[in-house]
């Protein structure tokens, strides 16, 4: 292929510019919103006012960037199970408006969680490679994590640990444990940012001693461990994540509280800092409406709530702690149910990006199980925050990452009219040159026929 026409194709072709990279920055954006720009937003009461006005513009705007892009769009990424998955359980969350303990709340808090996940997964529909969304988020961690740093040294610590800009410390210990497994991704660069990883996992470590949350450090460690053995065993016998963490559950199901003789064995606390008093309260609240529940995102701070009639510190408690009761508490056991396969179908794609990328498939798992863990000991499922973002993309990007390959990448008909309009003369000279001339006829080679 002549050099210029080559130019001309990597350049001048349509759909692919400013407006595909902006969408396929989109997600960073939103993780930098919420982890960089929203803490320093003041709140009216328990709400930010700003996430009323500015999710529905990104939301907009991100499909604004993807119409543009029409012809492009891979709609295999919708029909995956993750994302099927994903989406029943809003139109599961929409229905339980109608029966919500509070409407109002329950509706509004879920169209915010429908433009989030517009603006994080969405773009992940289009097959182009997002190259920068790994180095953009760790950026946006890098940022995030020197103004923390500057907040710990410049501002005291509360009584409990210090939570940096964050309302609580155990959002500090959070963010500093999600950043120590992204920067031991990072490690495997081999260039400066190698350096820079290693300087943010050492000021990862000190936030989550300063904030004093040791088992999201612990949690940590068992993540990075764990995913890389369980890469290890798939690639042994051929399973995948989600069968190894679905005999893990099994297992625990025949031993007896197995997370209160864990809290006893580590931090010789079984009560876990007074949790289980809150899952006892929970769990009673969940059999009042055991299938259905009290509705998406309508039953903490929302007014009048059952929670007010709870005994003791239990009434004051901002969530269960505990992600899983959550969802049952929320949307019922068919809530939970759809929501366990969205996860499950998210682990067992992993096996695919570790056949393609195992260094990506060990983050995405760390983080994955990161996320897991956590949730056995607070609520981080569907809250609007930049780790439930996080998560997000990881599961948008290996859904992408497994997508069987078509012949060739995903072409615009009218890149394909470009390209041929472009090099129609010059492929016509060079196969007019390359296809030998047709052997002559018989009657040409023979001459004028012999008479008898």
């Amino acid at each position: 292929m002549p050099k210029f026409a080559s130019a001309a194709r990597k350049s001048n072709l349509p759909g692919v510019g400013f407006s595909a990279a902006t969408l396929a920055m989109m997600p960073v954006c939103a993780v930098a919103y919420m982890l960089v720009l929203l803490p320093f937003i003041p709140r009216d009461g328990n709400e930010r006012p700003a996430n009323m006005l500015a999710w529905p513009i990104a939301a907009a705007l991100t499909l604004v960037l993807l119409f543009s892009n029409w012809a492009k769009i891979d709609y295999r990424f919708f029909r995956s199970l993750p994302i099927i998955s994903l989406l029943a359980y809003f139109v599961f969350a929409a229905a339980s408006v109608t029966w919500a303990y509070s409407p109002d709340f329950a509706f509004t808090r879920l169209l915010v969680e429908m433009l989030a996940f517009i603006v994080v997964v969405v773009p992940f529909a289009l097959p182009e490679h997002s190259k920068h969304t790994i180095p953009g988020l760790l950026l946006c961690y890098a940022i995030a994590l020197a103004i923390n740093a500057g907040f710990v040294l410049t501002t005291p610590a509360s009584a409990i640990g210090h939570p940096g800009y964050f309302d609580h410390k155990q959002e500090l210990g959070q963010f500093a444990a999600i950043s120590i497994i992204l920067f031991s991704y990072a490690l495997l660069y081999r260039d400066w940012r190698s350096l820079v990883a290693v300087i943010a996992i050492g000021v990862g470590f000190w936030l989550v001693f300063a904030s004093e949350s040791k088992a999201a450090l612990a949690l940590a460690l068992l993540a990075i461990a764990g995913s890389w053995l369980i890469l290890l065993i798939c690639k042994k016998t051929r399973l995948t994540p989600a069968y190894i963490v679905a005999a893990v559950v099994v297992a625990s199901m025949f031993v007896h509280d197995p997370i209160e003789r864990l809290g006893y064995r580590l931090y010789g606390d079984s009560t876990l800092t007074g949790r289980t008093g809150i899952w006892a309260f929970a769990n009673y609240q969940i059999s009042q409406k055991p299938w259905l529940g009290w509705g998406f995102h309508s039953y903490y701070f929302v007014p009048n709530s059952p929670q007010n009639k709870a005994p003791g510190y239990i009434r004051d408690m901002p969530s269960s702690h505990n992600g899983y009761l959550e969802l049952k508490l929320e949307t019922g056991r068919i809530g939970y149910w759809i929501f366990l396969l969205f996860i499950y179908s998210s682990l067992h794609l992993l096996e695919q990006v570790r056949r393609k990328d195992p260094a990506r498939a060990w983050c995405f798992l760390s983080i994955e199980l990161f996320a897991l863990l956590d949730n056995l000991l607070d609520s981080g499922w569907l809250t609007l925050t930049d780790f439930w973002l996080l998560y997000l993309i990881v599961v948008a990007e290996s859904v992408r990452y497994s997508l069987p390959r078509r012949g060739r990448p995903l072409q615009l008909r009218s890149e394909r009219r470009f390209r041929q309009s472009l090099l129609g003369q010059a492929d016509a000279a060079h196969v007019s040159h390359a296809v030998p001339p047709a052997p002559a006829s018989s009657a040409n080679v023979s001459g004028p026929p012999s008479s008898c």
